[in-house]
Parts: C-alpha cells; sequence; structure tokens
C-alpha cells in the first residue's frame, strides 16, 4: 500500500481533493456500514464485548483492548466477524472486525520527543472498484499531540490508497488529547460525533467517547447518523452508519 510521499496537513489535503475530484461522477449506489469504535477494559469477558457489538449491529468493529490474541478472537468468533489483527500496541492491542481483509499490518511510527505512535491497518474492498483502509492507532500518555498527528498524516499520505475511503479510530490517553486529535484532523477527517442527534435547542452535545472515529475523504466516505453506546466502565462508545459513495 505505497504510494507518493508527504509530510504536511497541506500537502495530504491537496492529494486527497485531486483524488477527490479525478474520480468519476455516476456509479453504483452508496454502500453503507455500521462502524463501531469501542474500547474494552482490563478482564472484560469476550462475551460481554462481543453482546455490545451485536447490539450495535455493527458492520466493522475498530476494537481497543488489554487483552491477548486469544481474547480477541474469542470476541470475533462469537460476534460473527472476521479478525485482523490484533496488533501490539503496548498497553493496548489493536484490531478490527468485519469482513475479510486483503491484507494488514501493525507499524510504530516514530515521534518526535514522544512515544510511538501504534498504528494498525487493513485494506477491504467492498466491490469491483471500492475500497475501505481501517486505520486503528494508540496514543500513550505523554505523547505530544500534534507531532503524533503529524506521523499520523504522514503515513496516511505515503501507504494508505489513494482511492480508498477511509475509517480511522483513536484511542487517546484522556478526553483532552482526543478533543486536540479531532481538531488537528478536521482539515482531512470528520469526526463521527457530528453525525450525533441535535439536541432541543438544534446543538450537537459534545460527548466525550474514549476511541473517536473519523472518516474521510469527504468525497468518498460520509457519514449519515451515529449513536452512543453506554460501557460499563461509564465511557460511552460509538457507532455511526458511514455511506461510502466512490
Amino acid at each position: 500500500m505505497r504510494l507518493r510521499t508527504t509530510t504536511t496537513l497541506i500537502a495530504v489535503a491537496a492529494s486527497l481533493a485531486a483524488t477527490a475530484c479525478a474520480v468519476r461522477l455516476g456509479g453504483p449506489k452508496p454502500l453503507t456500514y455500521r462502524t463501531l469504535a469501542i474500547a474494552a477494559e482490563e478482564g472484560e469477558a469476550p462475551a460481554a464485548v462481543a453482546q455490545r457489538i451485536r447490539a450495535a449491529a455493527a458492520d466493522y468493529v475498530l476494537i481497543s483492548a488489554p487483552a491477548d490474541s486469544a481474547w480477541f478472537a474469542e470476541v470475533a468468533s462469537l460476534a460473527r466477524l472476521t479478525l485482523s489483527g490484533p496488533g501490539n500496541a503496548g498497553s493496548v492491542s489493536l484490531a478490527f472486525l468485519g469482513s475479510e481483509p486483503l491484507g494488514d499490518t501493525t507499524i510504530a511510527l516514530p515521534v518526535a520527543d514522544g512515544r510511538p505512535l501504534i498504528v494498525h491497518d487493513a485494506l477491504y474492498k467492498l466491490d469491483s472498484y471500492r475500497y475501505l483502509d481501517l486505520l486503528a492507532v494508540r496514543v500513550e500518555p505523554g505523547t505530544p499531540v500534534r507531532p503524533a498527528v503529524r506521523a499520523l498524516t504522514s503515513y496516511i499520505a505515503t501507504d494508505v490508497m489513494s482511492n480508498a475511503a477511509v475509517a480511522m479510530a483513536i484511542d487517546a490517553p484522556d478526553a483532552e488529547a482526543g478533543d486536540s486529535i479531532a481538531t488537528l484532523l478536521r482539515p482531512l477527517f470528520s469526526d463521527a460525533r457530528v453525525c450525533l442527534p441535535r439536541s432541543g435547542n438544534g446543538e450537537r452535545a459534545r460527548t466525550r467517547v474514549r476511541v473517536h472515529l473519523f472518516h474521510g475523504p469527504e468525497a468518498r466516505i460520509g457519514c449519515e447518523g451515529a449513536s452512543i453506546i453506554e460501557e460499563e466502565s461509564g465511557v460511552p462508545a460509538l457507532v455511526a452508519r458511514l455511506i461510502v459513495n466512490r
């Protein structure tokens, strides 16, 4: 999954915009996937996690958990989805549940003045010409946010197919770091929290989640509704209806 390199947000945005313009108009109807970003707590039973996945009716799951490969395999089996990973991200491991990927990998990206950024990456073929790239990212406590986002966007420009829709989950060390990451990614990727229902006054609640879910580029993938799933730990997870257009 190697492409031409770039190292700045501006360059990545330009590349994504150029790709979007190059896509032909028309084509088959949009594809809808319920996508869940979730974190499991230490000692949480696979059956409990699988039950939440089934309750969310998720087609794809991006999951972070302090567990071994046997735990992830049991969750996948109980949820009746195919496992990609897990990839060791230090204090947690990262994995996807969904269809069979074309390929996957876990890498450590160097971050200036911080611990490496761990990324689990898998590519899925949706139909004859549409692809979905799933990314799961763990940001460890103490990692500077801005250099981490710079490393991540550089990787996306280098290693993600230019014609793939991207859904990305980021497990941040705390809510403040997660919100900062969302702000820095906003030129490139949309935060799925914007798809949550509006309150009575027309404003969207600033819901805090443990694992943030993003999607982009806008020309390829959008969001049509989202909801919050309450966790036993009190930290909510988010499931969104992602629409792959091109």
